[in-house]
């Protein structure tokens, strides 16, 4: 009689055997498995803080690379109602009494009047000048003032006009206006009919009005007359742009220009923080705890030694400016022996206001600025691409042969239970056969004449 439930023939617990037997085996294994992938998701992370300090650090670099966020200027107006005004870096600190006296105006023409607006016009072309450029549209029989007007704002070819109806007491009537101020911009119109005379009798001679005379603008800066095609008024003081709003030549307000000494300082502050944030992000993921035994993820990284070497290197290096070289130990940044920045207060006032071409040229000059040098480092390793993507590619094939390596140790572990529960299944067989003609003997002993039971 074959035996159908585990264990049953011997008695023993097959189940707990077999079980604690390959538990032997994998438990091990599987611990090794796990601590490293956690190793493995701890690099991930670690890469992952490291290249969004970079990213942070090449931000503040932005500000620094072109030299404008270092070299500002305010502007004030006071309480200016006829202008405003910007300042680039090439703007001399001063200050300017500007009057305005009249402001730039565009050139409107007019179509004459007509009762109905939506009635067809004529049947023809009308072409339009602007500044020596032409441009013309085609009327079609049916078209009224609104399709007209649609036909030369959407014209692929405008040279510089816009068209509106304008209805008023005398009725509708198509406007047409240059849109540029000044004189150098007038808009001529020339009506064209192949059929009647209908557009003629709009917008020929005659018929065709000035509805606002074009007009240059006049300022007075320091007393000294400017007229201008526009009310955009560009480097009439170097590096400044104004942009006229109203006149009133009877009105003088003041201009300043001042060098933004607090711009500056904080966009220092800001490259200075952001690199401080690095370098700590790159301590907090390569050190050691020697209290706690404990290694950071990429603790003796190839990769960190080499970011650490570079950024020190260029951080401590002196920059050509043209007549001599200067370094961040010059204007007051200063470094610890941990790597860390800081600002002498005192020093950086000092740079500021008396050489502030120096600071411009230690972050800004092309290829040999610091922000610049710093900024082609650090895109090395974050563009797409670059060395930590390579890096990141490396932990994903880390990753996945590990789990390849746990799917065939499973496999295996399966199949060594399987070989298992047979071994010590037929072993089971064996015994309760053994125990069944053990047991038969012993019957058949005991039922032999002769043999006399013990009694107890």
């Amino acid at each position: 009689m074959a035996l159908t439930a585990t264990g049953i023939g011997s008695g023993l617990d097959i189940n707990t055997i077999v079980g604690v037997l390959v538990d032997a085996e994998k438990v091990p294994k599987e611990a090794i498995f796990n601590k490293t992938e956690d190793t493995i998701d701890a690099k991930v992370s670690a890469i992952g803080s490291l290249k969004s300090a970079l990213s942070t650090f090449q931000d503040a670099l932005d500000k620094l690379k072109d030299g404008d966020a270092l070299n500002q200027r305010s502007v004030s107006t006071g309480d200016s109602n006829y202008f405003t005004a910007s300042a680039d870096k090439n703007a001399q600190t001063g200050s300017y009494n500007i009057s305005v006296e009249q402001l730039a105006q565009r050139h409107k023409v007019a179509g004459a009047f007509t009762a109905d607006a939506s009635a067809p016009v004529g049947e023809g072309s009308l072409g339009f000048t602007v500044n020596g450029e032409t441009f013309s549209v085609g009327v079609e029989p049916g078209d009224s003032l609104s399709a007209i007007a649609d036909k030369i704002n959407n014209a692929d070819d405008n040279v510089g006009v816009t068209a509106t109806i304008v209805t008023t007491d005398g009725g509708s009537r198509l406007v047409i206006s240059s849109d540029t101020e000044g004189p150098a911009s007038n808009v001529s119109v020339t009506a064209s009919d192949t059929v009647g005379t209908g557009l003629n009798d709009m917008f020929g001679v005659g018929n065709l009005s000035e509805v606002q005379a074009a007009k240059e603008s006049i300022i007075y800066i320091d007393g000294q007359k400017l007229q201008s095609e526009t009310n955009e008024i560009k480097n009439a003081i170097s590096g400044v742009t104004l942009n006229l709003t109203d006149a009133d030549l009877n009105k003088t307000s003041v201009l300043k220009i001042e060098l933004d000494e607090e711009a500056v300082k904080e966009n220092v502050q800001g490259f200075v923080d952001a690199y401080n944030s690095l370098v700590g992000t790159i301590e907090s993921i390569s050190s050691y705890d020697s209290e706690k035994k404990k290694a950071s993820a990429l603790q003796g990284d190839s990769m960190i030694r080499s970011i650490e070497s570079q950024l020190r290197n260029m951080i401590s290096t002196r920059v050509d400016d043209g007549g001599g070289s200067v370094a961040l130990y010059d204007i007051g940044i200063e470094a610890d022996r941990y790597g860390k920045l800081s600002i002498n207060s005192t020093k950086l006032d000092k740079a500021i206001s008396e050489d502030m071409g120096s600071i411009e040229n230690l972050f800004a000059t092309d290829t040999t600025g610091l922000a610049t040098r710093l900024d082609t480092l650090v895109e090395g390793y974050v563009k797409s691409g670059g060395l930590i993507d390579s890096r990141n590619n490396a932990y994903t094939n880390d990753k996945q042969r590990l789990e390849d390596q746990r799917e065939a140790f499973s496999l295996k572990m399966e199949q060594l239970q399987a070989r298992l529960f047979k071994q010590f299944n037929a072993m089971d067989l064996v015994v309760g056969k053994l125990n069944q003609q053990a047991s038969g003997i012993v019957n058949g002993l005991n039922s032999l004449p002769g043999v006399i039971k013990q009694q107890g």
